[in-house]
């Protein structure tokens, strides 16, 4: 084989390296890696995935389940051995807002208007009593109707082993695309009941909650086959993030 073949094959492998992801990977808080716990609120992402098109993604895949598993995407760009990844997300305004109190009377009254004063011109709503995760009872939906002052009353006989409710999830059309739900709950998780839920509750929607943009920098460093996390910045926001916060390893290795 004549030395210009040698270098065409040798290009054209190359070539193809870089059309495919280039993966980068450490599991210490998370992946399969069983040792760690859920509850130490310590997650991190455990791949970085850089592709050829100049996109790429973090994700962090915690043992416990799939349904705790959380990716982000976003653009990336290269200046010598320096990367930067550039993302970004919404967080908005709860759009309902709750005020509780509470009497005597043995029943629930859910008041309910908007921000705004508007007409609610869907008069149903579900409900639904979400128990006690021990009391081993499954969830029960109904179809209720606004009477003239845009409430409901829900007296506790008509509610199956009361006594184990832990909160009360409300779903509503404001709109035809307008969809609001939210648990009624005095408590900090929806089925875990700590105390009774306050009979009086004002259930406000807000028509237009605002919403901002976070933007996210992270800045790695590729030595090798070793990328190390400089730093991971973002920008502020005047609204709260609950969203779980996910960190980065200080190193990861790429993926052979």
């Amino acid at each position: 084989m004549n030395l210009k073949a040698v270098i065409l094959i040798l290009f054209t492998q190359f070539l193809f390296a870089q059309e495919k992801p280039v993966v980068y990977e450490n599991d210490a808080k998370a992946y399969y890696n069983k040792n760690y716990s859920w509850d130490s609120n310590e997650l991190s992402f455990c791949d970085l995935t850089i592709a050829p098109d100049s996109t790429f993604s973090f994700y962090c895949r915690p043992y416990s389940s799939c349904f705790t598993w959380n990716e982000i995407r976003g653009k990336w760009k290269k200046e010598k051995n320096i990367y930067t990844f550039l993302s970004q997300y919404e967080v908005s305004e709860n759009d309902t807002r709750f005020t509780f109190s509470k009497d005597s009377v043995k029943r629930y009254i859910l008041n309910f208007k908007t921000d705004k004063k508007s007409e609610l011109k869907n008069r149903s709503i579900k409900v639904e009593y979400v128990y006690d995760y021990d009391a081993k009872k499954d969830n029960i939906e109904k179809i209720m109707s606004f009477n003239n002052t845009n409430s409901i009353e829900i007296p506790f006989s008509e509610i199956p082993k009361h006594k184990k409710l832990a909160s009360i999830r409300i779903e509503y059309y404001l709109g035809a695309n307008e969809k609001r739900y939210a648990y009624i709950t005095d408590g900090k998780i929806t089925n875990e009941k700590e105390k009774d839920i306050p009979n009086i509750v004002e259930i406000e929607f807000i028509e237009n909650p605002i919403k901002e943009i976070v933007y996210r920098t992270t800045i790695g460093k590729l030595e090798n086959e070793k990328l190390e996390i400089v730093s991971s910045t973002k920008t502020k926001t005047s609204l709260p993030e609950y969203l779980i916060e996910i960190g980065f390893e200080k190193y990861y290795q790429l993926r052979k």
